[in-house]
């Protein structure tokens, strides 16, 4: 009888230590790697301001004909345009890996962040969801498309539309390797670009240049000079967060200066 009890009393204890030890596994890590190529040239897609039709020369708007007008149109604001765009220098940051391969675009965050020896700016900030569309994936951007602030003293938002009032798409686009998914992959590019001086109609900028000469561009050049200037940080804005990668653009400049 006394062995029976001892026995009952270590199958008791041995399952309640083994209940305490039993093992509790994080989740998932959250990480991403990338490479940058540097020293690209990419039209300035999104830009129909910075786009001259077929067959047409590079001159202001203000001397265009009805037809040159009508050609414009189609081919600037098509989807997708086919266009003369400028070209600008540009470098490319793409997704080599990515953990959990279930990682909403939604759920990652793209700030553009700019210092100087008496402030830190944003020049853009937003989910890269936010910041996918380009030319041929939708006629317009969304409706919570971030805009483009301050870089230092530098307000990046007053071209193209007033105070604030101009897209991301002019200092670069998110374009993943496969439309219409949701998730961040292997492959997936942001197309930064560099203000580059000189575009199609920078010869027209002069008295009837018009609003040809908003044509700005890119980070601005001092980003790839000065040291700590300029960062790109991806965060993660799921679970627990945090950051995924912080990208010093003087790190990437390359060829671009």
């Amino acid at each position: 009888m006394i062995a029976v009890v001892f026995l009952v009393a270590i199958t008791i204890t041995a399952g309640t230590v083994l209940w305490t030890l039993s093992l509790s596994f994080p989740p998932p890590t959250t990480y991403v790697t990338y490479v940058a190529h540097a020293g690209l040239k990419v039209p300035a897609w999104g830009d129909p301001t910075d786009c001259i039709p077929v067959g047409w020369p590079p001159t202001p708007k203000a001397t265009w004909s009805a037809a040159e007008r009508s050609a414009a149109t189609i081919d600037c604001n098509g989807s997708p345009p086919v266009g003369n765009f400028s070209v600008m220098n540009a470098t490319e940051i793409t997704f080599t890996s990515v953990t959990p391969s279930n990682l909403q675009l939604a759920n990652v965050q793209f700030e553009f962040i700019c210092h100087n020896s008496t402030n830190t700016t944003v020049l853009v900030g937003g989910s890269l969801a936010a910041m996918t569309w380009f030319p041929g994936s939708t006629t317009s951007p969304p409706p919570n498309a971030p805009h483009l602030g301050w870089c230092g003293n530098f307000h990046a938002g007053g071209f193209g539309g007033g105070a604030f009032g101009t897209l991301y798409n002019r200092l670069g686009l998110f374009v993943p390797i496969q439309h219409n998914v949701n998730v961040l992959a292997p492959g997936d590019t942001f197309i930064l670009y560099v203000h580059t001086p000189g575009s199609i109609y920078d010869p027209a900028c002069g008295p009837q240049g018009g609003p040809d000469c908003d044509d700005y561009h890119g980070a601005p050049p001092w980003c790839f000079s000065i040291p700590g200037a300029c960062e790109i940080k991806i965060l993660s804005t799921t679970g627990s967060g945090g950051l995924l990668a912080d990208i010093q653009i003087y790190s990437i400049s390359g060829a671009n200066q």
